[in-house]
């Protein structure tokens, strides 16, 4: 109750009961006059005493106060009735009550003001709850940072500390409380009292006590201890949830006019980072050298922050990356490079891409972290063979395991910030380049196959081309200088039947092409082992070789190879390959037919002539072949006529003149056959045949060179000679056998002028030839030189050294001719008298050819023929 109402009221019931003021009348010092003074009634305080004395002390003064009344009765007996002596009684108990329900209330009034702080401390510190949404970090330096924080305060009734009370109050006053501005303190949850990291102001806020208030705070936090705010940002990036205490003074007005000065105290939890893990590297690029020396990187980084609550918004950050030792992974790290992005924002809840840049170091740049100490030292083919596999991995488009540390690279950075990110290492995968075959095509060129009597191996040598398709992702300059391949041999349907295998790495030659590298390695004497499992498929192999033009080839295996690029000299690898290769295979030598250049007769028996020939082969592979040893036979209209050998055959892409050592004997055909009916006479009359038609000169006709199981001791070779088989036309004479003729009409005589296109001896024992021109007959000659006494002797056609044009040339003595006087050709053969004639000859010739009896038949068409009219 207002205090001036009351002392109104109770000024008003003194007037009603004494309606003038009381005076007291006093002489004066003469004694003549009396001075009236009023009396005002007393002041509030007093009045409210006098009261209360008055209302405590009743029984004391009774007998005094009837006394007074009586006396005043008595005194005013005529101006005062009985009634107006109730009303007085009745005025003075109402006064009593009155200033009693007053003390009750002030000293209610009082109470409250004592007990409301208490009170409302414990509210704040039991029921009143802060829920962070959202706080976002960011603009960060020395000084501390700036926050932004969506937050929700409310009370909550049931933990108010006064069995609930502030839900009755909430509801049936509505109060609204006001808070000043203030300063609090952010602490850790450990920390004393005086103790505090960071500091802030709370700008004025204005709150209904029964809604919750949704409060958007954007402040700067002032750091005042580094060491405590990086434990607490190491624990908001590492943790799963994160506490945090806010401290300070607060001074709160309920409603209008009652003021409350309050400390909070309060611990917030906030979700954490949980170390960033789900860190992913999603593309990585190496462009091209660096100017620093490496090579530049570019990639592009997920980051996903679990923290529902925490955002962090920072500048430049420089990530390092590393690969753990071999020889001691758990503790020991290399350095390997170091990319930076512009800006570092960390959204709650989200995954944001970061592009990245910066440089592989140069293996020399390399820094060594030993148990968590730095040293520049390191293993020299350790950081070799770390490289070697991280690229390896990376062209192949397979991920490596690598570690990821923010460092401090940009000066403007706080120190308790760096402090906390490098708590921060993530196991992240070094992504791989674009999925892709990296050796795109093999080729075997120039191959050789070297032929041992080893049945399990040979050797190959040769130049294997190989083109790598680098990733689209791997542009920077790289020059292979070594290569060890180890490849399979495959058949097309994927079959291993050969290993090669390079014992050392051997030099190669490569251009890069933009993404394109080219890389030859030159191979000499390498074993190729062959599958004993698949000896059948690679016969097949080297059938196929032959016989096809074209053959497929699998080749499988890895490849090691040492590099130099711009992160130094290193070895990469095993890089694995498998691809099918298309090569020229000889084609059955059909392209261009081998030709029998030359056939010489070199010595001779009774029933064989020893020859020499000249074999020219053209190979339209690039496959080459040491075949050692070979012995083939000769085949003429189906029937074995002869054999030779070749020693130390050698096979090369392109023309190849062969000579081989043969004996030419029909026998050689039933005794091949090994068959009792086998009849002699087919092939000593093919071997006639194919005498008569080389000396002819007819070159339509070719020869069967075949192969057969014995064509070679070699095993790995014996499969392919036995179906070995090649046709070859026969030489071309230089000179005719005949190679003019002179007819005498009077005489009856005809001289031939012979030409012996061998290197041996003819001798001509029996001739039987017939003349003719233009199909009509001319004359006919039958000398048998061996048994007509008459007759001279057998005509010897001496050797060919092919020396002059003299060389093998005779001219026989006149031979007996019968002309035919009546026919047509010998009317033209009279005309011609003195000049010549062109006539066809045929001749049924025995001869000796060495020491080798055989019979020959000899044509030629268009022979010069002089005729004369003498004797």
């Amino acid at each position: 109750m207002d205090r001036n109402s009351n002392s109104s009221r109770r000024n008003n019931d003194d007037d009603n009961n004494h309606n003038t003021p009381s005076t007291t009348e006093s002489p004066n010092s003469n004694g003549s006059e009396s001075t009236k003074a009023k009396t005002y009634p007393m002041n509030h305080s007093d009045r409210l005493g006098h009261d209360i004395a008055d209302e405590q002390t009743p029984l004391l003064s009774h007998s005094g106060h009837e006394s007074n009344l009586g006396t005043l009765n008595n005194n005013n007996n005529n101006n005062n009735n009985k009634n107006g002596g109730r009303r007085e009684r009745l005025n003075r108990w109402m006064y009593s009550r009155s200033v009693k329900v007053v003390a009750a209330v002030l000293i209610g009034c009082l109470l409250v003001a004592a007990l409301s702080p208490w009170v409302a401390q414990r509210v704040l510190d039991q029921a009143m709850v802060l829920d962070i949404q959202k706080a976002s970090i960011y603009d960060m330096d020395q000084t501390g940072f700036q926050i932004s924080i969506q937050s929700t305060v409310y009370l909550d009734p049931a933990h108010d500390g006064i069995f609930g009370l502030t839900r009755t109050l909430q509801s049936v006053f509505h109060p609204t409380m006001t808070i000043e501005s203030t300063v609090l303190h952010l602490s850790l949850p450990t920390d004393q009292d005086d103790a505090h990291m960071a500091e802030f102001e709370v700008e004025r806020q204005h709150m209904q006590m029964g809604d919750i208030l949704q409060l958007n705070l954007s402040t700067h936090i002032n750091v005042t201890d580094a060491n405590r705010m990086a434990q607490f940002f190491h624990a908001t990036l590492q943790q799963s949830t994160v506490d945090l205490a806010i401290r300070g003074p607060i001074l709160t007005r309920l409603g209008s006019l009652w003021y409350m000065r309050l400390r909070i105290n309060r611990i917030v939890s906030m979700d954490g980072m949980k170390g960033v893990q789900n860190a992913t590297l999603v593309s990585m690029s190496l462009p091209a050298d660096h100017p620093q020396g490496g090579i530049a990187m570019s990639g592009l980084a997920l980051l996903n922050n679990p923290s529902r609550t925490v955002s962090i918004k920072m500048d430049a950050v420089t990530f390092g990356i590393y690969l753990p030792s071999v020889a001691h992974p758990e503790v020991d790290q290399f350095k390997i490079a170091e990319m930076s992005c512009p800006e570092l924002n960390l959204e709650a809840g989200k995954s944001s891409q970061v592009a990245l840049s910066g440089r592989l170091f140069h293996l020399d740049d390399w820094i060594l972290s030993e148990m968590g100490r730095t040293s520049s030292f390191g293993s020299g083919s350790e950081k070799q063979l770390l490289l070697g596999r991280l690229l390896s991995r990376f062209i192949q488009g397979q991920d490596s395991t690598i570690q990821v540390r923010a460092l401090s690279k940009d000066p403007n950075l706080p120190s308790w910030l760096v402090e906390a990110f490098k708590s921060i290492v993530l196991d992240m995968a070094f992504p791989g380049s674009p999925a892709q075959d990296f050796i795109r095509t093999l080729g075997m060129n120039q191959l050789k196959f070297g032929f041992t009597d080893n049945q399990e191996s040979a050797m190959l040598t040769g130049r294997m081309s190989s083109e790598l398709q680098l990733p689209p992702n791997v542009t920077f300059p790289i020059k292979v200088l070594q290569m060890k391949p180890t490849a399979w041999l495959r058949t097309p349907e994927g079959q291993d039947m050969a290993l090669l295998e390079m014992p050392d790495f051997l030099p190669t030659t490569s251009q890069q092409d933009g993404d394109v590298l080219e890389v030859q390695v030159d191979m000499k004497d390498t074993p190729l082992r062959i599958v004993a499992d698949h000896l059948d498929d690679f016969y097949q192999f080297l059938n196929t070789s032959f016989t096809k033009e074209w053959i497929e080839l699998g080749i499988a295996g890895e490849a090691h190879a040492v590099v130099e690029c711009g992160l130094g000299t290193f070895e990469l690898g095993p890089i694995p390959f498998d691809v099918i290769t298309r090569q020229r295979g000889l084609g059955g030598l059909v392209s261009v037919p081998p030709v029998l250049e030359s056939l010489d007769v070199v010595d001779s028996t009774e029933h064989s002539l020893t020859v020499k020939a000249t074999l020219v082969l053209w190979n339209p592979s690039n496959i080459s072949a040491d075949l050692g040893d070979l012995s083939f036979l000769w085949s003429y209209g189906g029937y074995l006529i002869g054999m030779a050998s070749v020693p130390q055959l050698q096979v090369h892409a392109g023309n190849n003149t062969i000579e081989c050592i043969g004996m030419m004997d029909p026998s050689i055909h039933c005794l091949h056959k090994k068959d009792k009916t086998c009849d002699p006479e087919l092939a000593k009359n093919a071997s006639r045949e194919f005498i008569s038609k080389y000396i002819s000169g007819d070159n339509s006709t070719s020869i069967d060179v075949l192969g057969y199981p014995e064509s070679t001791h070699i095993p790995l070779l014996q499969p392919m000679m036995s179906t070995f088989s090649i046709s070859s036309g026969l030489p071309a004479i230089e000179d005719d056998f005949l190679v003019s003729t002179t007819m005498y009409l009077l005489s009856s005589t005809i001289v031939l002028e012979l030409k012996n296109p061998l290197d041996t001896a003819i001798t001509v024992l029996y001739i039987n030839g017939t003349a003719s021109y233009k199909d009509e007959p001319l004359g006919h000659v039958n000398v048998d030189f061996e048994h007509d006494i008459a007759s001279p002797k057998p005509i010897l056609i001496p050797a060919n050294d092919h020396q002059n044009e003299t060389s093998g040339y005779v001219k026989t003595p006149r031979l007996p001719v019968a002309f035919d006087l009546s026919s047509v050709g010998y009317e033209a053969l009279k005309k011609a008298l003195g000049g010549s004639l062109e006539v066809d000859v045929s001749c049924h010739i025995k001869a000796k050819v060495g020491s080798m009896l055989m019979w020959v038949d000899f044509s030629k068409e268009g022979i010069q023929s002089n005729v004369r009219k003498g004797f």
